[in-house]
């Protein structure tokens, strides 16, 4: 059952294990998983197209210390539902140096959508450790396919 609609105005079904995480700069949703609350979900709502589709997953994948790829590549990445509409799906794996991190962490996994348009961009990202994001991976799914705004 979805949540009542937040101060942000959506609605969401937190899955099961996972619980709302304090507050954070730029984040309309802010979830924690895990035993230790190690792995995060989040979503964050940007005007325009919030830097677009290319530097977005490069960020990411530098983030998990992977090499960028081409606005083909990124192109050609699946697409998953969000809101209705087709975002695209990064799935990487890495060492994890988080924005503002001081040192980052080995065999971390990274799960994300990317729905960007003139009307808006919407980014919803996971990480945590490789082995609690597979365990976690269709409570990922269960969250953003209920993802709505709350009207």
């Amino acid at each position: 059952m979805a949540a009542p609609a937040k101060p942000t105005g959506l609605t969401y079904t937190t899955p099961e294990g996972w619980q709302e995480a304090p507050a954070a700069s730029m984040r309309d949703v802010n979830l924690s998983f895990g035993e230790n609350g190690e792995g995060e979900c989040y979503v964050a709502r940007l005007p325009g197209m919030g830097g677009g589709l290319l530097a977005n997953v490069n960020r990411w994948r530098g983030q998990m210390g992977a090499d960028p790829i081409t606005l083909e590549e990124a192109n050609a990445l699946p697409a998953k539902p969000l809101f209705g509409q087709p975002a695209k799906f990064v799935k990487v794996d890495g060492k994890f140096a988080g924005m503002g991190a001081a040192e980052s962490k080995d065999d971390y996994r990274m799960l994300g959508l990317i729905l960007a348009s003139n009307a808006g961009a919407v980014f919803v990202k996971l990480t945590g450790p490789r082995e609690l994001v597979e365990a976690n991976e269709d409570n990922f799914f269960i969250f953003t396919s209920s993802l709505d705004i709350g009207l």
